[in-house]
């Protein structure tokens, strides 16, 4: 037997029938509204599902999405035994995550520290034998989509979570931001009292202090490198530090990159090699990481103005920077590493963002004189103008999809903009107007949907059809300005919050229609609403001191699982990777870390 896991216990899959059922005899299955004609020329009309042997049935199941295996394995005893003995179902699961997420999933978990896995699953689960079970699947390449699955679904048995502090983080003054590393196991803060702490999490659960790094002025902003083992803060002190750790453990300064002016940007390139910092002293500084751990500065990037930004590539090979000299530039690693000018896009005004799409072919550039251009890198590798466009008023964001074929600005004359590629190398616009500024608009991690978000208390959800229109598909209202609204990983929910003191939680049906599925009500306005990593849960934050943990319970409720309480304001509240530790930062100079742990599990 492949495991012992009850596949259809997880969120939003139906219970089993207690009765075997026969699907008539035609020689198909019908799952949750679609056809699935058996393809074996040999089986007679009057064969059932029930009748066809576990492999045929499987190999029907790989074909169909999640929902679907779900409705086949409802079909029968024989169907259900069939979907439990291979991992087909959590598959399908896994892979409504987007391919990137899915990288991050499988990076983060632990597969070698078998210790490190039970600590996972023991906080929603007192059966031992259920996870030795899971366990003895860690060979296998299924492994980070049946370890997720599980858990994902022993978290939803879990009738409330006890929340229990591990550590407090205290600053002299307010704290500016709070993260986990990708891992889960470190934390860093920044603050205005002119320090950034990190904390790691020790093997017995504690947290500890590894570092405080000093600056002569605020810290703005302390971030980690993708790969855990870096910090890099930025200083009002014209200053950016970089931090590693040792072997040892110990958090250690590798690094100081020194401005002449504000420093506005500091950013890690994907692979964790490279940084790049931006300042209103005209430059941008390319750093690297040499082989014997140490850093470099290996390029200076030379503006008439203040640099806005500056950005890596998603594949760490190209640097983008803006700057209010008009223009944006586009520098390059060669195959001896050095760094050099491959393109400058001008701009009429101020060049204020430039960005990458997700396959570095594509970059957009948005300039103060509301315009956005998109250029193309050739075979030669040469960048060529694709396409402008322009709002009538600022443009808060423009933001590529997955596949780079559609571009959505959010803009404060009232509209948000979706411009796409077609077949034939044009570019179409598509116009979403709201009655106010548009602050917010994103795609779904495919690339199906888009959402925007406005000052007239609406968030508009999209959907791409198959005609290459994009069709509305919801509003979602408040009764007063909405602070955020982001899609789950997997992108069948969103979650909205507002001042008017809710939070708002909707799903994607079967059909396509999007329906609420919560609302979470406070006493003030809520700061900020986001996801857990398998987004199955929802966590908020308001300034009535309180944050809520809300847990998909079936595929059409929501349940509050979690109160989590402060003495002041909470600004915002973040979940770690892991699904485990959420973070709250407050209002009283406070960063606290709570441990989750089931309560009246069924498990």
């Amino acid at each position: 037997m492949y495991s012992e896991v009850n596949h259809s216990d997880i969120a939003g899959s139906p219970s089993l029938p207690p009765v075997s059922t026969s699907l008539g005899e035609e020689p198909s299955g019908v799952s949750a509204g679609r056809s699935v004609t058996v393809p074996d020329k040999e089986i007679k009309k009057t064969t059932s599902l029930h009748d066809l042997p576990e492999e045929i049935i499987v190999k029907i199941a790989r074909l169909l999405k999640f929902r679907d295996i779900v409705s086949l394995q409802q079909v029968s005893t024989h169907t259900y035994i069939a979907i439990k003995n291979d991992p087909v179902l959590e598959k399908a699961w896994y892979r409504r995550f987007s391919s990137p997420h899915q990288y991050q999933l499988k990076k983060i978990l632990p597969v070698e520290d078998k210790e490190q896995l039970c600590n996972w699953l023991r906080p929603f689960t007192k059966d031992e034998t259920l996870i030795e079970s899971i366990l003895e699947h860690r060979s296998y390449d299924y492994f980070p989509a049946l370890f997720y699955f599980t858990k994902a679904r022993l978290m939803s048995q879990c009738k409330t979570f006890d929340v229990d502090t591990e550590v407090i983080i205290d600053h002299d003054c307010s704290v500016k931001s709070a993260e986990f590393s990708a891992d889960s196991r470190h934390v860093v803060t920044a603050s205005y009292d002119s320090t950034a702490k990190v904390f790691s999490q020790k093997a017995n659960g504690s947290w500890e202090e590894k570092v405080t790094i000093d600056h002569h002025c605020w810290v703005r902003k302390a971030t980690f490198s993708p790969d855990n083992r870096h910090v890099v803060t930025v200083g009002w002190d014209k200053t950016s530090k970089i931090y590693g750790q040792g072997v040892d453990r110990l958090w250690i300064h590798k690094l100081t990159i020194t401005h002449n002016a504000l420093i506005t940007s500091a950013n890690f390139s994907s692979d964790g090699l490279h940084m790049v910092t931006a300042s209103d002293d005209c430059t941008a500084k390319i750093i690297s990481q040499m082989a014997d751990g140490s850093w470099q500065e290996k390029l200076t990037i030379f503006h008439n103005d203040y640099v806005q930004s500056a950005t890596f590539s998603p594949d760490s090979r190209y640097v983008m920077t803006a700057s209010f000299d008009m223009t944006a530039k586009i520098f390059g690693q060669g195959d001896d590493g050095a760094w050099k000018e491959k393109m400058t896009i001008f701009h009429d005004h101020r060049a204020i963002s430039a960005t990458f799409s997700a396959d570095d072919g594509r970059v957009v550039t948005v300039s103060s004189e509301h315009k956005v251009k998109i250029h193309d890198q050739m075979a030669d590798g040469s960048w060529e103008e694709k396409v402008i466009f322009s709002h009538d008023n600022h443009i808060n964001s423009a933001t590529f999809s997955a596949d780079g074929r559609h571009l959505l600005t959010a803009s404060e004359d009232n509209t948000a903009k979706i411009c796409d590629e077609k077949a034939d190398g044009s570019w179409k616009e598509t116009i979403i107007s709201h009655d106010d500024e548009v602050n917010t608009a994103t795609f779904s991690p495919a690339g199906d949907h888009l959402l925007t978000a406005s000052r007239d208390d609406k968030v508009k959800i999209y959907c791409l059809e198959a005609d290459e229109s994009w069709e509305h598909k919801a509003t979602i209202s408040h009764d007063d300005d909405v602070i955020s609204a982001i899609f789950s990983a997997d992108g069948r929910h969103v979650v909205t919050a507002s001042e008017d003191g809710t939070a708002k939680i909707s799903g994607r049906k079967a059909d396509g229609s999007w329906v609420n599925k919560a609302i979470i009500f406070h006493e003030g306005s809520v700061t900020s609403a986001t996801f857990s990593a398998d987004g199955r849960h929802v966590l908020t934050a308001c300034k009535d001191g309180t944050a809520k943990i809300y847990g998909q319970e079936t595929d059409v409720s929501w349940v509050e699982k979690a109160i989590i309480s402060h003495n002041n304001s909470i600004s915002s509240a973040t979940f770690s990777d892991d699904g485990h530790h959420v973070m709250t930062l407050c209002s009283d100079n406070k960063v606290r870390i709570d441990r989750l742990r089931g309560n009246d599990c069924l498990l």
